[in-house]
């Protein structure tokens, strides 16, 4: 992987989502990855490592060895579950970076104390917020319900989860950890394979692929990437915003023709606007895409930033993914030992290729288990052990026996 680790730090954005996931062999374990992105918005595999389990220790050793790839380049960034031994391990390894957490894990932590429509209301638009005055009317509209569950998210989820808190640094405003999930989606059919084997199918995949966008970045001309041209010229049809007043400095006032009438200062020169999405995310706002298009000559590219051009995409896939012939004529090595494989431990059942669902995927919702307790109509216990129930009923149903 050490072409992904160079072309991550020469022409990807310091974001990484980092995630684990089963491995269904004969010899089980976890796979960890770490993925970045790049200025396409595409999946970019940094780094890989195996552990048998997810724990503080296995994590923090990936982590160290994650470090000693990649350093600490200005603005890194990670993104986890709500997983206890991954945050651990990111925060012990890497202090300073930023940490931003799955809102969707959150949001289904969430859910098991508070519903309503309050919330359903709310809690989304508050992720999406930009700038803290609408993060925090969305917050107070909560705490208004129920101060409690405020008190919640601040005791027990303390990484970053809204987009107003995001740095400005790695232009990522990712509030979900898809980017590993999607990664873990694609090597689903090769977990059942030995580690060897395992990992020489991921390297083909990747070398793969990044042969094929290696193609497409040589046939690329032009300062900015043309899918960012094309979605920034999208936007900038039927705008419903009127710029206000404008100064020559380039500095403008604009606001909403119809709806809110909340008024957003753009700066030009420094590429910024008091809603905070074209500082959060590298490209121009609605805002600024109105100032912009409204002044004769002024092009939407030159105000986009460099992580989304055609030279850093290039960087990313400059370098070679080595090729290799089969596993059967790989040289031999000596080591002057043998290494046996893991012990294995003894599982009951079949073994599992797909993992746990939880109730709100369609999974099963006894959380203990699938019979169902006819007095209380709760999961995971038998009637004649049912602590909720009515002291008559258990009595008259152990009369009948």
């Amino acid at each position: 992987m050490k072409a992904c680790v160079e072309g991550f730090l020469r022409g990807c954005r310091p974001y990484l989502a980092v995630d684990s996931t089963f491995l269904s062999g004969k010899f089980r374990g976890q796979l960890c990855i770490a993925c970045a992105v790049d200025g396409h918005n595409w999946m970019y595999p940094v780094a890989i490592g195996v552990i048998d389990s997810e724990t503080n220790d296995n994590w923090i050793w990936f982590m160290e060895r994650l470090k000693e790839a990649i350093g600490t380049p200005p603005g890194l960034t990670f993104c986890t579950d709500c997983g206890q031994a991954v945050m651990t391990g990111v925060s012990e390894v890497f202090p300073t970076a930023e940490h931003r957490e799955c809102m969707w894990h959150l949001v289904q932590n969430f859910k098991k104390r508070y519903w309503g429509k309050v919330y359903d209301e709310h809690l989304w638009a508050a992720v999406y917020s930009w700038n803290t005055y609408m993060f925090d009317k969305r917050i107070h509209a909560m705490a208004a319900e129920n101060p409690a569950a405020i008190l919640y998210l601040q005791e027990n989820h303390t990484k970053l989860w809204t987009r107003s808190q995001y740095s400005t640094m790695p232009k990522i405003d990712y509030v979900t950890n898809n980017l590993a999930e999607s990664f873990n989606n694609w090597i689903k059919n090769e977990k059942v394979m030995h580690l060897d084997d395992l990992m020489d199918s991921i390297r083909q995949k990747v070398l793969i692929k990044w042969n094929l966008r290696k193609k497409i970045a040589q046939k690329m001309e032009g300062k900015i990437l043309p899918h960012i041209i094309t979605k920034l010229k999208d936007q900038s049809r039927n705008l419903d915003i009127d710029v206000v007043t404008s100064s020559p400095d380039g500095i403008a006032e604009v606001t909403t023709r119809e709806g809110s009438s909340y008024r957003f200062v753009v700066n030009l020169q420094e590429r910024t606007c008091s809603c905070r999405a074209w500082q959060v995310f590298g490209l121009p706002c609605k805002h600024a895409i109105a100032f912009i298009t409204s002044i004769p000559g002024e092009k939407i590219e030159d105000h986009v930033d460099n992580y989304y051009s055609v030279q850093m995409f290039r960087a990313a896939y400059d370098g070679k993914i080595p090729s290799l012939p089969n596993k059967s004529m790989w040289p031999k090595s000596e080591h002057g030992f043998f290494m046996h494989p893991p012990l294995l431990k003894s599982i009951a059942g079949r073994r599992r290729q797909n993992r746990y669902k939880a109730a709100v995927e369609g999974g099963s919702k006894g959380a203990k288990g699938s019979h169902q307790c006819p007095i209380c109509q709760q999961y995971g216990h038998r009637w004649w052990k049912c602590k909720d129930g009515d002291p008559n009923d258990i009595a008259a149903m152990l009369a009948e026996r």
